[in-house]
């Protein structure tokens, strides 16, 4: 077996041969022969493999030049060979393979299909991943790169394809997130050597300050939504003094709610590093939870349709449609001197507006962040704190 070389859907071929034998250490005279290289070809369950014969190299009438082409002859062969070629056919043959095979030979988008069942993530993660896989085919195609096997992927092709989608930045460096995490895998499974995302630059993107209400604002949206969206009016009190994400909020059941103690229990999926934390209730919001977990049975959601407890949890984005319906497109939001207020920052802005509140170390704990700086984007007015501060320093 080891003088096989392992290809695609079960098949083997020998190592590719020449003739003249010494057609790389031969004089001037060798150019007078038939050169040609040989091979065979084992299908699976057949003894008996099939000659193939793979000519080409005899139009070039210098040895040097013979002695070169035939050598890329011959990596381009075993390449076609391992993309599923199968040579007594004349055509590539896709390999059937189950949601749990992984090989080096499969085509390089199968397998980026074929790992995402088996990375630990969220489904809108993997829901996204799949948006990506699903743009790189569209594009895999027009760049010729369709027919390309995960373990002969190279990094110039996969950056070429990345520019052939022509994403914007925020785009691209999310892709190089995403096919990094694919890669990860890949490189377990043995379907390739190393990662070869690892090497190639995010775009630079210019961070702007994420938009939040001024006080004025932030009154003006929950008084209306108390007197007319009750059920939102109390999940944006419930998220604003919680400091957590809605996709944490919404995984929460009855049962993972201590109100004597005011804590719950979620899981945490962002990161690498999923786990499930227990989070505080605040007093100003206690009496909210209360009211979701008073006639909830232990295995409800307490944050289903409606926005009350129930066997089904929402998805996350019903969210930012209310939002969008109910605050930013409202003309009935009005100031104190009855003046319509367009709102334009959007819902997940209640959370910065409650970080930049706290001390920073405070902030850190509520939003269960693992370093400051991630702290520190939340802290939208932390800046302008520290510039006042500047302003009136005595020197």
């Amino acid at each position: 077996m080891s003088n096989k070389i392992l290809l695609p859907n079960g098949n083997k071929m020998s190592v590719p041969s020449v003739n003249p034998k010494n057609w790389k250490t031969g004089i001037s005279s060798l150019m007078k022969k038939d050169w040609y290289i040989q091979y065979y070809f084992y299908e699976p369950d057949i003894k008996k493999g099939k000659f193939v014969l793979v000519r080409g190299m005899n139009s070039e009438k210098e040895l040097i030049g013979r002695q070169a082409l035939t050598q890329v002859i011959i990596d381009e062969q075993i390449d076609l060979l391992k993309m599923g070629y199968n040579p007594i056919l004349k055509k590539i043959i896709k390999e059937v393979v189950n949601n749990t095979t992984l090989t080096p030979y499969l085509f390089f988008i199968d397998a980026f299909r074929n790992v995402m069942t088996k990375i630990q993530c969220t489904e809108k993660h993997r829901k996204e991943v799949g948006w990506c896989i699903d743009r790189l085919e569209k594009h895999a195609v027009k760049v010729g790169l369709q027919n390309v096997v995960i373990e002969q992927l190279k990094r110039r092709q996969l950056k070429q394809l990345l520019d052939a989608c022509n994403l914007p930045s925020s785009y691209y460096n999310k892709y190089i997130a995403f096919l990094s995490s694919i890669f990860r895998e890949l490189v377990e499974y043995e379907c390739c050597s190393h990662n070869i995302v690892r090497d190639i630059r995010k775009r630079k993107i210019v961070q702007t300050q994420r938009e939040v209400m001024s006080t004025t604002e932030l009154d003006a949206v929950m008084s209306h939504l108390k007197s007319n969206h009750y059920e939102f009016w109390r999940y944006a009190q419930i998220f604003l003094y919680s400091g957590a994400r809605t996709t944490e909020l919404f995984r929460i059941q009855a049962k993972d709610v201590n109100i004597d103690m005011q804590e719950y229990n979620t899981i945490i999926m962002k990161g690498s590093n999923p786990h499930e934390t227990t989070k505080v209730i605040l007093k100003e919001v206690l009496p909210l939870w209360k009211e979701m977990v008073h006639k909830a049975k232990p295995d409800h959601y307490i944050f289903a349709r409606g926005l009350i407890a129930g066997e089904e949890p929402i998805k996350p984005y019903q969210i930012t449609l209310r939002w969008l319906r109910l605050v930013k497109n409202s003309e009935d939001i009005k100031d104190e001197n009855g003046e319509v207020l367009k709102i334009t920052a959007d819902f997940y802005s209640l959370k910065h507006t409650f970080l930049d509140s706290l001390p920073r170390e405070m902030a850190m704990l509520m939003a269960s962040h693992t370093n400051s700086t991630t702290t520190a984007i939340y802290r939208v007015n932390e800046e302008k704190r520290t510039r006042e501060i500047l302003k009136n320093m005595k020197l």
